[in-house]
């Protein structure tokens, strides 16, 4: 789930300016449990197709981060992503990547360009973590936001299709594959997009 970019209800509260939010880095060890209510609660908000997932102080929907970027104003949580390296398999090659998902901006505060900042804290962190590559994928309707923001579909490096290949959980605990053959995203981070190996992406596991 990495889509920052969700319709607000109508009893979303006023655009909070971007001016209000102060930005952190942190590790995913270094969480308190207030913290994960706060992220959690924001999450609920901001993928209420998916508000199920983000229960009490379970922050996470997939693979839980060992980073996050999280804006807030006060005590209120008003964006956030998850970064977590992990080695994927391309084709017969194993490439670390950093995976970047729960991309988020409170309804409270889209449209005040928070979501453009958000991804420049990103970059930041995807050099702080050192792998070569970040990957995430998303749906088309925000693949603008992420392209403005210096990420490439992978469609457009390899010159065709890309299907990845990752486990989906419910909240359950059932397991199933999932094969997802649009959205994926690269960023520059070690290297260049064109040392990208030609294949399928299996994750061999969860996504953040």
């Amino acid at each position: 789930m990495s889509d920052a970019a969700q319709s607000a209800t109508p009893t979303t509260p006023a655009v909070t300016p971007t001016a209000a939010a102060t930005f952190s880095t942190v590790a995913e060890g270094d969480l308190t449990l207030d913290d994960h209510e706060a992220l959690a609660a924001m999450l609920a908000r901001t993928f209420d197709s998916y508000d199920h997932w983000y229960a009490g102080a379970r922050s996470w929907a997939g693979m839980q981060p060992e980073l996050r970027v999280v804006a807030r104003d006060g005590d209120v949580v008003l964006a956030h992503a998850g970064l977590r390296r992990q080695f994927v398999t391309v084709g017969d090659a194993d490439v670390l990547v950093t995976a970047v998902g729960m991309v988020a901006v409170s309804p409270a505060a889209q449209g005040t360009g928070l979501g453009a900042e958000l991804l420049r804290h990103v970059d930041a962190a995807l050099e702080r973590l050192g792998s070569r590559f970040g990957l995430l994928e998303t749906g088309e309707s925000v693949q603008g936001f992420y392209r403005r923001g210096g990420w490439v579909p992978l469609d457009d490096v390899t010159g065709g299709p890309v299907t990845g290949h990752y486990t989906a959980f419910s909240a359950d605990g059932a397991g199933v594959l999932v094969s997802q053959d649009e959205g994926w995203l690269l960023r520059e981070v070690g290297a260049r997009a064109a040392e990208w190996p030609a294949g399928d992406i299996r994750w061999n596991g969860q996504m953040v």
